[in-house]
């Protein structure tokens, strides 16, 4: 299986468990501190669109892709031979089982500008906007990070594998964070970013070099 069609499976398959019915909050048309809206996260590959889908010279702006979660493949391998301790220690040759990895980090983006108290929208309409009806300094952010990659975690251990392609989770090479760079975490509230990383272990078919077997007949 090429590796572009197991990213477009995996893709489908992140869209469906853990973005399809889902509302978020999500950023106003207006981009403005009181117009907030809900809307169902996407999932992208490699890199997110800059502008929404279908607009034609709107504001460059990575709010506009949140939420959302980013599927970016990392270094795999194009060979794994798997180690059998048995094996080694007991002198036995057998064929090892061959195959490839996919690498991939599966980055979770949320949108959370703080609780609106009750009054607030009440003070907009009167065109004094009340800033002390606003509570930014909340937790609600990063647990709603953390719960959607629980949901990811707990989908990929209890499923195991991806459907419809050859990718079978690898258990111990699971984990997740907040977005850190140089050891610090990044914080650009009102969006929130996370990771799971996980390495899948996928079928490569192996059959006889041709020019070798000219050389052996």
């Amino acid at each position: 299986m090429r590796t572009s069609e197991r990213l477009r499976l995996l893709k489908e398959w992140v869209q469906k468990e853990l973005c399809d019915g889902r509302s978020m909050k999500a950023p106003g048309v207006k981009m403005a501190i009181g117009d907030i809206r809900r809307q169902e996260p996407k999932c992208y590959i490699g890199w997110t669109p800059r502008r929404p889908d279908g607009t034609v010279g709107s504001e460059t702006d990575p709010l506009s892709v949140a939420p959302g979660i980013l599927i970016m493949p990392n270094p795999s391998k194009a060979k794994f031979m798997e180690e059998k301790r048995f094996d080694r220690y007991n002198d036995v040759h057998r064929p090892k089982e061959l195959g490839q990895t996919l690498a991939v980090s599966i980055l979770f983006s949320v949108y959370e500008p703080g609780t609106r108290l009750l009054g607030f929208m009440d003070s907009m309409k009167d065109g004094a906007m009340d800033m002390s009806l606003i509570t930014e300094g909340t937790e609600e952010g990063v647990l709603t990070l953390f719960n959607w990659m629980d949901d990811c975690m707990e989908k990929l251990l209890g499923q195991k594998f991806i459907p419809h392609t050859d990718l079978f989770v690898n258990e111990e090479s699971l984990y997740y964070a907040l977005y850190t760079d140089q050891s610090y975490v990044v914080d650009r509230r009102p969006l929130f970013y996370g990771f799971v990383n996980v390495e899948f272990g996928c079928y490569t078919e192996e059959s006889a070099n041709p020019d070798i077997e000219k050389h052996l007949i």
